[in-house]
Parts: structure tokens; C-alpha cells; sequence
């Protein structure tokens, strides 16, 4: 966000994104009215208006980014195989975060929001986990909760590379590199049941 308002979307649509733009400088919640304002080019009684509290801002600036979490449900829903499903699902999520700024590995686990999370935005996140959970219950012959814990681990792959490729640390096309080896060890490390129970 270069900090100049776009006058041809709606004022709440300008507060929510100024407000992602504030957090993503910041890092931290609560964040500065004054910077979303200022940026956003609306007074802070407009945002009031709109957003009684920070916590219905936030959830506004969590459901800009719903539209990350349904594309990578339906990549995983459409894909060849489970363990592609996974991977390309990582990979896209790695990034959407990238173009649009690592909110997603952020925000919704940010002390702040804990329990105050919209309902439409646990509701997208849970069809995620759960298309997912499915992929790693066929690949790593575990539980559906297994599966879902798996998927929770696996998820740290994508949020830490964005996070560092967003801040600078390492270059992007290096961290995208590094995720895709990564994720496929990963998944190498956790496909343990051939092994352990060899079929026949």
C-alpha cells in the first residue's frame, strides 16, 4: 500500500485495507487509528462508524485474506494426489502471503483476537484444515485427529518462509526453493507407516 486513499472503493473498503497495511508495519495489535486514518484518508470517527471496536477492524482485515484460504481449499480439493494436494496447497499459500503480506501467518493466532475471531473466517480456515487433515490421513496412515495435528506442524513450513521472505531475510525465489524441499522432507520424515508396518 503506497498510503494514498483510492477514492473508487468504499470507505470501510479503504479502512480495512489501510488497517492490514498498519498491522503488517507493526506486527502487533492493537494498531495505530491514527496511521489507518491517515492512510486510509477518513477520520477516526469514520472508522468507528464502521468498526466499533479493533477487534471487528481486525476480523475485516482476516476476511480480506478468506479469499487466500478458499483458493487453497479448492487446489487441494482438485488436486491429483494427496501428497500433491499438500504441497501445492503450501506452495500457494506461501504466495498468496507473499503478494498480500504474511497476515494469515499473523493475525489470527495474535493474542488479541483469541477467541474474538469472526465465525465466517474459522469457517473457511476449518473447511481448509479439514480438506487437508484428509490428504495427510491418507498419506501418513494416521487418525483424522492425527491428521489435523499434522496439518497444524505442516503449516509452520509456508508461515515461517513468508515471514522471512517478507521481511528481507532471505530472498523469495530462495525461500520458495527451500519450502518445496522442505515440505517434501517434511512429509518424507512423517510417511513412516511402509516402514513400521510393510505391507504383506
Amino acid at each position: 500500500m503506497d498510503g494514498m486513499p483510492d477514492h473508487s472503493q468504499s470507505s470501510s473498503q479503504r479502512i480495512v485495507e489501510a488497517a492490514n497495511a498498519v498491522f503488517l508495519k507493526g506486527g502487533v495489535m492493537p494498531i495505530s487509528l491514527a496511521d489507518v486514518a491517515e492512510i486510509a484518508g477518513v477520520s477516526r470517527s469514520l472508522i468507528y462508524s464502521h468498526f466499533p471496536t479493533q477487534h471487528d477492524l481486525m476480523n475485516g482485515v482476516l476476511q480480506l485474506h478468506v479469499p487466500v484460504i478458499e483458493r487453497v481449499t479448492e487446489l487441494a480439493r482438485n488436486s491429483q494426489s494427496a501428497q500433491e494436494a499438500l504441497l501445492q496447497s503450501a506452495l500457494a499459500y506461501f504466495d498468496a502471503m507473499l503478494e498480500d503480506g504474511p497476515t494469515l501467518a499473523l493475525a489470527p493466532n495474535d493474542s488479541f483476537l483469541t477467541g474474538r475471531v469472526s465465525e465466517a473466517f474459522q469457517t473457511a480456515s476449518m473447511n481448509c484444515l479439514h480438506t487437508l487433515a484428509r490428504s495427510a490421513k491418507s498419506i501418513f496412515k494416521v487418525s483424522a485427529r492425527e491428521a489435523v495435528s499434522s496439518i497444524v506442524i505442516l503449516k509452520s513450513l509456508p508461515d515461517e518462509a513468508a515471514l522471512l521472505a517478507w521481511g528481507g531475510q532471505i530472498e523469495a525465489e530462495i525461500c520458495r526453493e527451500t519450502l518445496e524441499d522442505s515440505f517434501k522432507r517434511a512429509i518424507e520424515s512423517m510417511t513412516y507407516h511402509d516402514a513400521v508396518y510393510p505391507a504383506g
